[in-house]
């Protein structure tokens, strides 16, 4: 038994047959039937790469938020406050996240400009680094300036209280397929 391409009652279950038409009409219409399959079956497999594009693109603004600050006004105790402050609001607003609020222990923030941040990921900016656990991420070949905010008490989330450390560094990232940090590793240098 053969597969229907055209609805019953149409007079195209005939074969050869279509309606109003003849066997040269019938054909064609086989023809692009035929011709329209491969394609439809190709959209399921475009939107996993779309919605690949769009999970990555997600990690890396929330790596820059976390971890990206082009000119920061300051870089002591009451940048930090403010800086983090606001870091766990957007996070938290963008990423919701059902867990217990809490002041998060430490973060760096990366100062410059973003694109020599995401060139880490490329021969131009970074090199091979394994950690000490084994994972492959990308080392800059140059040092950025940071700033690292520890937490020293205070309650999530308006009043977590840091004090500042500046430091200039080689920086350590976990870059994705796309070439973009997603991952900064804290304490690998």
């Amino acid at each position: 038994q053969t597969a229907r391409l055209f609805p019953k009652g149409t007079g195209a279950e005939e074969p050869g047959l279509w309606p109003g038409g003849d066997h040269a009409t019938a054909h064609l219409a086989r023809a692009m039937a035929l011709k329209v399959t491969p394609v439809l079956l190709l959209l399921p497999a475009a939107a996993l790469v779309l919605w690949g594009a769009s999970a990555s693109q997600e990690q890396y603004d929330r790596f820059l938020l976390q971890h990206f600050d082009a000119k920061p006004k300051g870089r002591e105790d009451r940048y930090c406050n403010n800086r983090m402050r606001y870091m766990m609001k957007e996070d938290r607003r963008r990423y919701p996240n059902p867990g217990p609020k809490v002041c998060k222990e430490t973060n760096t923030f990366i100062h410059g400009n973003s694109d020599d941040i995401k060139a880490i990921c490329t021969s131009h900016g970074g090199r091979n680094y394994v950690t000490r656990t084994g994972q492959a991420m990308r080392q800059s070949l140059r040092p950025f300036q940071v700033t690292t905010c520890t937490w020293h008490g205070g309650k999530p989330l308006d009043n977590c209280q840091y004090r500042a450390a500046r430091d200039s560094r080689m920086i350590v990232v976990a870059c994705d397929e796309h070439e973009h940090p997603v991952h900064f590793a804290e304490s690998q240098i």
